[in-house]
């Protein structure tokens, strides 16, 4: 009886046992049915859409940025595809470990010579920029190999929201040719971002004009980027494209018709080697048409579309490079006018009458002349001359006279008349530098610190060009404008904006920017120094002459510092009676430029009246 009790014990434990795991379950399977419930009548509509939304993409189409051509439709700037592999928020995985996962995933994959593909620091900054930036993707690798993307397709399934994308990247077929007036493009930086200028119109990742016409017209080039709506697989790899579902198509950027004519440019970068610093503008002074620009030492616009590495490489290269190829001598380098500032000291001479073709000075040209206790030299021996014979010989100790007689108040003001002075000239292509045409405050102001003070004697200096700052493109509007007598026009590179089907849509006016007018006497002595200065066979400037045109100009050496050769100057017009071009020269620690300047101007000259180009003409590009 005992063992009965017992059994019976045992059976209702058993069965209790039993009821309590069928109640577990029972209650299990109501929380899943609620669960199920919950997930399909309750949140249907939201689950549906967030189900949509990683199956169904809504994808930015990027605009294809606008090519820059020559004025007679020469391309010399373009785009090319370029494979990008890019790396996707929306598809990597959300939790730590997994992301972990795939970073070490990505570091270990090798390229065809068993090199890692992928830079740690790089793909690290990558993905912590996955943290805010979610509606687009994010580079990993740019310019890829087409051998470099199989890679990567192959190990697909092992690398979520990881793919390749093709990209427009900006292509420079002449490579160095005008590459300061053209500029670049690269990634906007984080600085960039921040400022007024850009915060609200780009976002991270976008790439920009940077320097040049690039910068400068950037937001003509960028068009207006598109949307499609795409279906992704599991691994954010597209499967189909969906149509009417709100798709836009991407509006290309203009096209810039540039004013620098392709013959004269590759003229002015073949006369001035790489391995001289200096710059040399070519202007067509009738509307401010900049023709050619080279600024030396130059650098190569490409390494900016190139892979992160390479970029890198290359930006340290010139970043770092103590001849500062970066800087657009041409609008940002200032130096001393030098000799080519005495056709300003002419100009205002004879706008006040106090010169003329048949005023002498009492102290003859002996190789120097007295001021009080000051000896100041000149670089020869001349004789008596006259105000035409003084420009054609650069006769300093002439225009010593004629700066103390005429006054630096009267000097400054005939050159601001002409494009010099502390306003700039307003190229349409960023970093353009201020001149100075120092007077007694200005000079008393810069100099406070140094304790030096204006005295007369600075006039003799002056007079000669030796103590102002100017810009080579000033000097090229200078003696463009004194040999035009009608007005400065504002210096500009970009001659018309046009849409893809050659429509002109923004032509840009001649501006007159400053007077640029004197009486006619005054207007035929400078063109007579002028004329004298190259076509005279003692003067300075001959080796600037063409055969059958006739050209105008003046040299000039301008010294910079104790015991260094001076800035070899030439700015010269022609033809001389009625201009077509204005050309400046500027090498710097060089020599005289009579002798080294004159020489590169007539190279540039000759390509712009050479009838038997190469390049055909056309008028559209």
């Amino acid at each position: 009886m005992f063992n009965s009790l017992n059994n019976n014990e045992d059976v209702q434990n058993r069965n209790m046992k039993v009821l309590i795991y069928l109640l577990l379950v029972w209650i299990a399977f109501c929380i899943l049915g609620f669960r199920l419930f919950h997930l399909q009548y309750v949140h249907y509509k939201e689950n549906f859409e967030r189900s949509e939304n990683n199956r169904i993409r809504r994808m930015e189409i990027e605009a294809e940025r606008g090519f820059i051509y020559d004025r007679n439709g020469e391309i010399l700037v373009r785009n090319r595809p370029s494979y990008q592999i890019v790396i996707d928020a929306e598809q990597m995985p959300r939790k730590k470990d997994a992301k972990d996962s795939l970073f070490r995933l990505l570091l270990e994959i090798r390229n065809e010579l068993g090199v890692r593909m992928l830079d740690s620091a790089s793909l690290d900054t990558a993905f912590q920029r996955t943290a805010w930036i979610r509606n687009r993707p994010i580079r990993i690798l740019e310019d890829a190999s087409p051998e470099e993307v199989a890679i990567i397709e192959e190990h697909s399934q092992e690398l979520p929201g990881v793919y390749a994308i093709i990209e427009s990247r900006r292509d420079y077929p002449y490579g160095t040719l005008a590459a300061h007036a053209l500029g670049y493009t690269s990634e906007i930086s984080e600085k960039q971002l921040a400022s007024e200028e850009y915060k609200d119109k780009y976002e991270s990742g976008d790439r920009i004009g940077q320097k040049g016409l690039e910068q400068q017209y950037d937001i003509e080039f960028r068009g207006k980027d598109g949307v499609k709506t795409v279906e992704v697989n599991a691994y954010g790899r597209i499967v189909s494209e969906m149509k009417g579902m709100g798709e836009q198509p991407a509006i290309p950027g203009m096209h810039l018709v540039s004013t620098l004519d392709l013959r004269v440019q590759l003229a002015a970068e073949k006369a001035l080697p790489d391995s001289v610093r200096g710059a040399i503008v070519a202007i067509d002074p009738r509307n401010g048409e900049i023709l050619a620009m080279v600024s030396s030492p130059r650098l190569d616009p490409n390494v900016f579309s190139l892979k992160r590495k390479e970029r890198n490489r290359g930006w340290a290269k010139v970043a770092l490079d103590s001849t500062r190829p970066l800087l657009n001598r041409a609008i940002a380098g200032v130096y001393p006018p030098a000799s080519i500032f005495k056709l300003v000291t002419t100009g205002a001479g004879m706008e006040h009458n106090l010169l003329s073709v048949n005023k002498y000075y009492p102290h003859r040209c002996d190789g120097g002349y007295q001021f009080g206790n000051r000896y100041q030299k000149c670089w020869g021996v001349h004789g008596n001359l006259n105000v035409v014979n003084a420009l054609r010989l650069s006769c300093d100790v002439y225009f010593y006279q004629a700066g103390l007689e005429i006054d630096m108040e009267r000097i400054n003001e005939f050159g601001r008349r002409f494009g010099l002075g502390e306003e700039i000239l307003g190229v349409d292509i960023p970093g353009e530098r201020r001149g100075w045409l120092p007077d007694s405050a200005s000079f008393n102001k810069r100099n406070k610190r140094s304790g030096w003070r204006w005295a007369r004697g600075l006039i003799l200096n002056l007079a000669i060009g030796q103590g102002q700052l100017v810009t080579p493109l000033q000097q090229a509007v200078l003696v463009g404008s004194l040999a035009t007598n009608a007005g400065v026009y504002r210096p500009h590179l970009m001659k018309e904006l046009r849409s893809r089907d050659g429509t002109v849509v923004k032509r840009f006016t001649p501006e007159i920017v400053r007077p640029g007018k004197m009486k006619e006497s005054t207007h035929q002595v400078i063109l007579a120094g002028m004329d004298s200065v190259v076509n005279h066979p003692g003067g300075t400037g001959k080796r600037g002459a063409l055969k059958g045109i006739r050209v105008g100009g003046k040299t000039g050496s301008g010294e910079w510092k104790k015991g260094e050769k001076t800035h070899a100057w030439f700015a010269a017009v022609a033809p001389l009676y009625a201009p077509e071009i204005a050309v400046s020269v500027i090498l710097e620690s060089s020599g005289g430029g009579g002798a080294l300047a004159a020489p590169v101007a007539r190279q540039v000259m000759e390509a712009y009246f050479s009838r038997d180009s190469v390049f055909s003409r056309k008028e559209n590009p």
